[in-house]
């Protein structure tokens, strides 16, 4: 399942952290878990990590989970458990839900060509946040990205971590089509579209890598809890590595941390 919402707000923080997890139905076989009115760090990581605990289990009937910001979507078989059994199994996993239940962290290196045709919002996004286009560059390429969760189309990335200079309204006007690789900033979110779609966001440059390749053995090349780091390359390195891609023969930068 992917969640369907808007490219979340302009403004990050709401600072609502609920003193005890709200269970809400949703439909008659899923159960949303929601644990804050707030977009963070630390309260997507108990998303994060309840869904681990979750998958580490495997609890009999619980059929799947979708992560958001602030909130765990669980389906379950209301055939194999009731609402009651189904809340009581995962308010006894929310105590241990937190930055020490996590699957293994993984830094993934994105090459993006930055500006012209592939980034073309980028020295509007420049003068309206009075910075060169090169300092908006040097900027975003040098922060490292969270993956808060996966939505909207198969593979998008909502993501922070972006400086706060970099802070900027998204457009007045979405665009109906923006290509698929498009890398974007709105708000205090970056975005990377992995399919043609409408959007909203500054487009500042372009990935020649896939995050959604439905033949691929691994179709969604990102997952909730990456930290991304964009990698500077030119018009000639973005077309070999197009052609690499296409070839089969390109494989990302990612470095999993064990133990």
């Amino acid at each position: 399942m992917v969640p369907i919402s808007s490219w979340g707000s302009d403004q990050e923080e709401h600072h609502i952290i609920y003193a005890e997890p709200k269970f809400l139905p949703a439909g008659d076989r899923a159960v949303s878990v929601e644990l804050a009115d707030e977009i963070s760090v630390e309260v997507n990581t108990r998303v994060r990590s309840l869904e681990y605990l979750i998958h580490e289990e495997r609890p009999a009937g619980i059929l799947e989970t979708v992560p958001t910001f602030r909130a765990l979507l669980v389906y379950y078989d209301p055939l194999t458990l009731g609402w009651d059994e189904v809340v009581g199994r995962l308010r006894g996993l929310l105590p241990r839900a937190g930055a020490g239940h996590l699957p293994p962290s993984r830094l993934v290196e994105l090459p993006c060509c930055y500006g012209g045709e592939h980034g073309p919002d980028l020295e509007a996004a420049g003068a309206r946040l009075a910075l060169a286009p090169e300092e908006v560059v040097r900027l975003h390429a040098g922060a490292e990205h969270l993956v808060y969760f996966l939505g909207f189309t198969p593979g998008l990335p909502y993501m922070t971590g972006m400086p706060e200079r970099l802070t900027i309204p998204r457009l007045e006007t979405p665009r109906t089509r923006v290509p698929a690789g498009m890398v974007g900033i709105g708000g205090n979110q970056c975005c990377i579209y992995p399919v043609e779609s409408p959007g909203g966001y500054w487009l500042l440059g372009r990935t020649p890598l896939r995050l959604y390749d439905p033949a691929a053995p691994d179709p969604i090349l990102l997952r909730p809890g990456d930290r991304v780091r964009f990698r500077v390359i030119d018009a000639a390195e973005y077309r070999a590595i197009v052609e690499a891609v296409a070839a089969g023969s390109f494989r990302p930068e990612i470095v999993e941390a064990r133990g």
